[in-house]
């Protein structure tokens, strides 16, 4: 293959790495702006209002302080469901941040079920103490500027012929693109996995099995979170603790 033609498709695979970076940039102006105006019309107390903003905003972005002034809106609102839904959406994305905590023991206050959930264990924690820190969204620059940098190792190899600095460049930013690729994989893969939920309908029945001919075992209430552990048509089986386990309608929960 020319050597020409192989640098110019190298050049072109980095311009259009740096125009899905410049993308992003883009988008996470935008985002703020709109989150700016939001914020000022909850200052104002103008609650509907600045909900309406961030649910536009939700349409094309996930981000913890996003779905936390949500529920601050919800509760505003005293729809405490849904503040309890979008709390957990925010605890998901950064689950060690105190003050989303400390508004869902507030909230917690106001449903009849008090279940204490289970704990983590300890490579649990880091592992999302690691994705607390490191969001999506810098993964995402992250892996391209390693692209980046891989490409014009790529591109100095071939055009100036091989040495031991060249080759050695190319070969770790292709194991560093390989890495961070893999693991940005994983965390969209978890990101697209929802196994946890909030009832949100009254008088809800988790059954022995799936279907309405099984045992009750318990009733629930709009406000618990769950945990979903399998599905079966119309049923999944959840647990909300150790003690309480069972399967309900999948209608009367809210996946986070």
């Amino acid at each position: 293959m020319n050597k020409r033609f192989i640098c110019i498709m190298v050049c072109l695979v980095l311009a259009v790495t740096v125009t899905g970076g410049a993308r992003v940039l883009v988008a996470a102006g935008g985002f703020q702006e709109r989150f700016n105006q939001a914020e000022r019309m909850y200052e104002e107390g103008k609650y509907a209002g600045a909900l309406t903003v961030y649910q536009d905003i939700e349409k094309s972005t996930a981000h913890w302080k996003l779905f936390y002034n949500m529920g601050n809106c919800y509760y505003k609102a005293g729809n405490f469901v849904r503040a309890k839904i979008y709390y957990l959406k925010a605890e998901r994305l950064n689950p060690f941040e105190p003050s989303i905590q400390k508004n869902i023991d507030i909230l917690d206050k106001q449903f009849s079920d008090k279940i204490e959930g289970e704990k983590p264990d300890f490579l649990t924690r880091v592992a999302l103490h690691i994705e607390s820190v490191i969001s999506l969204n810098v993964l995402s620059v992250v892996l391209l500027m390693v692209v980046i940098i891989l490409n014009v190792f790529i591109f100095l190899l071939l055009n100036k012929g091989k040495n031991r600095f060249r080759l050695y460049g190319v070969s770790f930013s292709l194991v560093i693109v390989l890495v961070i690729g893999g693991y940005h994989i994983y965390r969209t893969g978890k990101q697209g996995l929802r196994n946890t939920a909030v009832i949100v309908r009254a008088d809800s029945e988790l059954r022995s099995g799936p279907g309405e001919n099984n045992t009750v075992l318990f009733k629930v209430n709009p406000g618990l979170k769950v945990k979903i552990i399998e599905k079966s048509r119309s049923w999944v089986q959840v647990s909300a603790s150790s003690q309480v386990a069972g399967w309900v309608e999948e209608d009367r929960l809210e996946r986070i």
